[in-house]
């Protein structure tokens, strides 16, 4: 299991906009907040398998303390998923 941290956008409405600050490339989306953290796991799930089958190191977890300082996450809301390969 690896723990990732998501930034869940909620200033817009549906459709909620899940990022991986972790995982460059890697976001989901979903019409209910739940439906939208489902498909962030599986979006990870597939990024990591791919970065594994590609050799590539895998982003250990940060301070999610230190992502919501950051601009581009001020509107969002922090959550811990975990991703099972």
């Amino acid at each position: 299991m690896i723990l990732q941290p998501v930034a869940i956008d909620l200033s817009e409405g549906s459709p909620y906009s899940v990022y991986f600050p972790n995982l460059p490339g890697c976001n989901a989306i979903g019409n209910s907040v739940e439906e939208a953290l489902e498909n962030a796991k599986e979006a990870a799930t597939a990024h990591i398998e791919i970065l594994i089958n590609d050799r590539e190191d895998i982003p250990s977890s940060v301070n999610i303390t230190e992502l919501m300082l950051l601009h581009e996450y001020k509107k969002c809301v922090w959550a811990l998923v975990e991703i099972f390969l």
